[in-house]
């Protein structure tokens, strides 16, 4: 019999999630802006007014959560007989015509992906004065949850769901199309243990961009994303976010699932922006010393401040992952500065490390002569 489930909102960013009933009681992290949340019985589903109302051909059967532009339930197609989710925008967002917007890009975004580790979707429209999206029901925790239950993965484990991941991405860039808001929250895990990448709320396609007036949807100097997960050139200005900050994000999300903790976490989501700006992640193998050095390095490369720095897009990573798995101890030299990602370098050529040396070669020295003659 499953386990009763309980939705939680964040008081910080209003994020709901659900959370099982055995983590009642326990402290863990919002998925969107990682404040902690003290898990509650909650009560709000079962009085949720919607729940057993019909919108786009499918019944309203259980809240799932809510994020920044939509709440999304679980639901009956009818014409179908099939369990699936459904995306509602809410209507408060519904009174932002950039706002709906975004949500019908989303909508025709996601109309235009099919891959297996894509969340895919059947339907979308506007009914009874609601915008809708009718997308495949995963069974099954998100990457998020599924570490806030065992902890750090394994790192073939990881490195696995962030490989499918990367295929994902891969296949969206053939449509010109970049996420902009991977984490492990946006990431589903099936009872099978594939992964689906979901959400494309932030999503934006690049072509469309240079051809229309879209671009207003990105504001210029704005931010958009999850903060411990966004590159430093998306945390200054959405506009700039590329493919290499997709590979960003997504290297932040393989540190969380190999360490069991984002790369950064601040008191507020401005001082987590400050964190991604300013400062390294520790490293991974001083936190998890099992994962293989050559593994570790590849995570921290991808998030490497400047853009030119990290793997150009998926299709780059994925031939870099590859060979990191047939030898994850093997350490790949940093590609501009020769330097191992996580450690400290220091020149082998430094005058300061011959300067040591010699000084304690000649301390050695006069110690053995004081014995041999000085006696």
């Amino acid at each position: 019999m499953p386990q009763a489930e309980f939705l939680q909102t964040c008081r910080i960013c209003s994020h709901e999630f659900l959370a099982p009933e055995r983590h009642l009681g326990k402290t863990l992290p919002c998925p969107h802006c990682q404040r902690s949340i003290q898990v509650v019985r909650s009560t709000v589903a079962p009085d949720d007014k919607l729940v057993g109302q019909v919108v786009g051909n499918c019944r309203l059967v259980r809240r799932l959560g809510a994020g920044a532009l939509g709440v999304v339930y679980e639901a009956e197609q009818v014409s179908m007989k099939r369990r699936v989710a459904i995306k509602l925008l809410s209507s408060k967002a519904a009174e932002n015509p950039q706002l709906v917007q975004r949500f019908q890009r989303e909508a025709k975004i996601c109309g235009q992906i099919q891959h297996p580790h894509v969340v895919g979707v059947f339907d979308c429209g506007f009914e009874r004065g609601v915008h809708y999206l009718v997308m495949e029901l995963v069974e099954g925790p998100t990457m998020s949850a599924l570490i806030d239950e065992r902890g750090a993965l394994p790192w073939q484990e990881a490195a696995k769901y962030v490989q499918q991941v990367a295929e994902a991405l891969h296949h969206v860039k053939t449509l010109n199309i970049i996420h902009r808001d991977i984490k492990p929250a946006n990431i589903l895990i099936t009872t099978k243990g594939q992964a689906k990448l979901a959400d494309l709320g932030l999503a934006k396609n690049l072509e469309e961009e240079a051809q229309s007036d879209v671009a207003g949807l990105t504001m210029q100097g704005v931010a958009l994303g999850s903060p411990a997960y966004m590159a430093p050139e998306q945390v200054r200005n959405a506009k700039d976010a590329s493919y290499a900050a997709d590979m960003y994000s997504l290297g932040a999300t393989f540190y969380h699932a190999l360490t069991g903790a984002p790369p950064f976490r601040g008191r507020s989501s401005a001082e987590t922006l400050q964190k991604v700006l300013r400062e390294e992640p520790p490293p991974i193998v001083q936190l998890k010393p099992e994962v293989p050095a050559g593994v570790a390095a590849l995570a921290h490369r991808m998030m490497a401040k400047p853009m030119n720095e990290r793997p150009v897009d998926a299709g780059a990573f994925l031939a870099e992952l590859a060979k990191v798995m047939l030898a994850p101890t093997q350490v790949r030299a940093h590609r501009r500065h020769g330097r191992i990602p996580g450690r400290i370098a220091v020149p082998s050529s430094s005058p300061v490390v011959y300067i040591i040396v010699g000084a304690l070669l000649v301390a050695v020295v006069s110690v053995l002569l004081y014995f041999l003659f000085g006696r």
